[in-house]
């Protein structure tokens, strides 16, 4: 996903197809993990509504001391996502 959205090959269907995958192991990533798929599907703007729940906020909360500047920034980028989505979702 990192690869796609970094090389602005945004194919949809490629980003939903992964989202059960993902949302099945998100209390399993690193914090960097986290930050990449959130800022890979911000950039994708593909936004399943069954991945980026309490499920993922809370793997983040849990990471939260392990977070290095690049991935906040990530974080970030994601967070702005998500309200332009008028999701309420929140960091």
């Amino acid at each position: 996903l990192w690869a796609c959205a970094t090389n602005a090959c945004i194919e949809p269907h490629l980003f939903s197809s992964f989202a059960p995958l993902v949302k099945a192991s998100v209390d399993k990533y690193s914090s960097q993990e986290l930050a990449t798929i959130g800022w890979a599907y911000a950039v994708a703007n593909v936004a399943p509504p069954s991945l980026f729940n309490d499920a993922f906020i809370n793997a983040c909360f849990e990471k939260k001391n392990e977070f290095n500047l690049e991935d906040l920034c990530q974080l970030h980028q994601w967070q702005i996502w998500q309200e332009e989505l008028k999701s309420n979702i929140r960091l």
